[in-house]
């Protein structure tokens, strides 16, 4: 292409078919190019994009035109042609992918977690629901804490083998991008000095690098085809595009396998290991010691020590990076382990990760799931199993999503479903979390927030709250069923996850309607309220409520009605005696 060609268009195209670029002409504001991969996997197989605007971009400062979703998903096939492959059926959603976002806004002020509004309206343009969401979108990474310069802050931990050290001084930007940027520009320069170093390449003279070209990761696979090299291009079409991935290992790999061996000075790991969360005497860790490891390990890199992206409900609960998906050898241990220039193409590939001990993971597909930590009700958990490490404090919950011994960290898979992904029938393994449905086809992301920030974020004030207080009126997971159910829903179990209406929609259930099934099926009561009755961290208040109570009890000595405050676990002796 010519010399005058993006930065942009660049970087992004050999991920592309050769040509699929240069149909869509880059214009501000617009994202890049984005497959329709229902349509190329389970439709008439042709490879078709769309590319989607950002909302104001007709009229930039003056207007804040909305903009239509330009993609309806189906059921999304994610990596079909590869045994860990699978279709997630009925998902059913409007898709904005590629919607072009920038952490920083025209004025350098940092925001990684802006709101978008999501409208619906009808045919004839009626507004019929709006919500206002979170678009996470933070490109912090700190390589600058080792790969800057001294004079940036670096530490020159990686610097010190560099015959020429890049600095901010160097950016031909500097003024004109937030300080931040420019730090990373120096940085990221010096990492090209030392790859070209270690390794002989020219990079720093080809720029822009995507690392990724040569490095594969299933994240910038859009259409899903997998590592492609030039060993690909005997075929027609010339299918690498400029992409050498078949020789060389995931980024992922690399990145995790290299860095969890660097030692400092002293000959210390440079990385250190995050202690358990809690320890074999049944004492939470070190909260202060655990931050601090994290900032030392996935923070140096994953945002961010800005950004803080693992924000929600597991964070507030003391679980971190480590504890769902093993340290960073572990991690790093993927599907390219064996691959390399004199073994291109050693690709590790099975459909049964979660089973057998010698099949490596699959970066972005091989994750932990909600039921890995989740195991069950309080009638059927794994928290006493041996090897499991368990929340001292409900004797239900798990806090590590893998078994102590696992040497890959595998997540656990529970045979209790209640709280667990759908299950894919051919092979038993579960769905990713975020493309998966429950409780008649509504996202789990929809009521529960995405995979690092679940519901609620302990600041008041965070930007993930809004969409639940405006929703349902109170921060938190989406508990109330009129948040999308009209009257009282009477007396039934059918609710996610087998629960009983909450809230206005409950009220027949609340007052007494609730008895029979005590008295005819007491363990879809003991599921959630324990075995005796007692209370567990699963009939928590998620708000707080007034209840009508059936006689006098401790809790309600006027045998009316009573408050139950938020976090108060709902115990049958509450409200009458216990008939549990």
């Amino acid at each position: 292409m010519g010399s005058n060609e993006s930065i942009a268009l660049k970087a992004y195209r050999p991920f592309y078919p050769p040509g699929i670029l240069d149909a869509f002409i880059p214009v501000v504001d617009q994202g890049l190019p984005m497959p329709d991969v229902e349509r190329l996997y389970l439709g008439d197989g042709v490879l078709a994009a769309d590319q989607q605007s950002m909302p104001g971009i007709l009229t930039p400062y003056v207007v804040n035109d909305g903009q239509n979703f330009n993609q309806y998903v189906r059921s999304l096939p994610f990596f079909t042609n590869f045994p860990f492959g699978y279709t997630s059926s009925d998902v059913n959603w409007y898709e904005a992918a590629g919607v072009p976002a920038s952490a920083f806004d025209d004025a350098g002020r940092e925001n990684p977690y802006p709101l978008f509004r999501v409208q619906a309206h009808d045919a004839g343009g009626s507004l019929l629901a709006s919500v206002d969401t979170v678009a996470p979108i933070s490109g912090e990474a700190n390589c600058q804490g080792c790969h800057g310069a001294v004079v940036d802050g670096g530490n020159g931990a990686a610097i010190v083998d560099l015959t020429s050290v890049a600095t901010t001084l160097d950016d031909p930007q500097l003024g004109e991008v937030p300080l931040e940027v420019s730090k990373e520009y120096a940085a990221d320069i010096n990492i090209l000095r030392l790859h070209d170093q270690k390794h002989g390449t020219l990079l720093e003279g080809s720029t822009p690098v995507v690392c990724q070209s040569c490095h594969y990761t299933p994240a910038l696979d859009l259409a899903q085809v997998g590592p492609k090299g030039p060993e690909n291009d005997i075929s027609a079409g010339n299918p690498s595009n400029g992409r050498d991935q078949v020789k060389n290992k995931s980024m992922s790999n690399v990145m995790h396998s290299h860095h969890a061996t660097v030692k400092d000075v002293d000959g210390n790991l440079l990385f250190p290991s995050m202690p358990p969360p809690v320890d074999l005497a049944g004492n939470f860790r070190n909260p202060l010691l655990a931050d601090d490891v994290l900032q030392k390990t996935c923070y140096q890199c994953h945002p961010g020590r800005r950004t803080s992206c693992l924000r929600g409900a597991m964070s507030s609960g003391g679980m971190l990076c480590q504890d769902c998906h093993g340290d960073m050898a572990q991690v790093g241990n993927d599907f390219t382990r064996n691959v390399s220039p004199a073994s291109p193409g050693a690709f590790e590939l099975a459909s049964d990760f979660y089973t057998n001990p010698n099949t490596p993971r699959v970066p972005w597909a091989n994750e932990p799931s909600c039921g890995s930590c989740h195991t069950g009700d309080a009638m059927d958990n794994m928290h006493n199993l041996a090897g499991t490490i368990g929340q001292p404090d409900d004797g239900i919950r798990l806090m590590q999503a893998w078994i102590k011994s696992d040497p890959k960290a595998t997540p656990i898979v529970p045979t209790n479903k209640r709280f667990a992904e759908p299950v894919i029938a051919a092979t038993g393994n579960p769905q990713l979390y975020r493309i998966s449905t429950g409780h008649e086809g509504v996202l789990c992301e929809s009521c529960h927030g995405a995979t690092h920030a679940i519901f609620p974020n302990a600041n008041p004030n965070a930007n993930d709250n809004v969409a639940s207080m405006q929703i349902q009126g109170h921060s938190g997971v989406i508990s109330e069923c009129s948040s999308c159910h009209t009257g009282d829903l009477g007396i039934t179990l059918d609710g996610p996850h087998g629960m009983h209406p909450v809230g206005s929609a409950g009220n027949d259930f609340a007052d007494g309607g609730h008895e029979d099934i005590a008295e005819n099926n007491p363990d879809a009561c003991r599921a959630c309220h324990g075995q005796n009755g007692e209370g567990t961290v699963l009939s928590t208040m998620f708000t707080d409520r007034v209840l009508q109570c059936d006689e006098q009890t401790t809790f309600c000595p006027d045998g009316n009605s009573q408050l139950f405050p938020k976090g108060r676990q709902v115990t049958c002796s509450d409200c009458h005696d216990n008939k549990l």
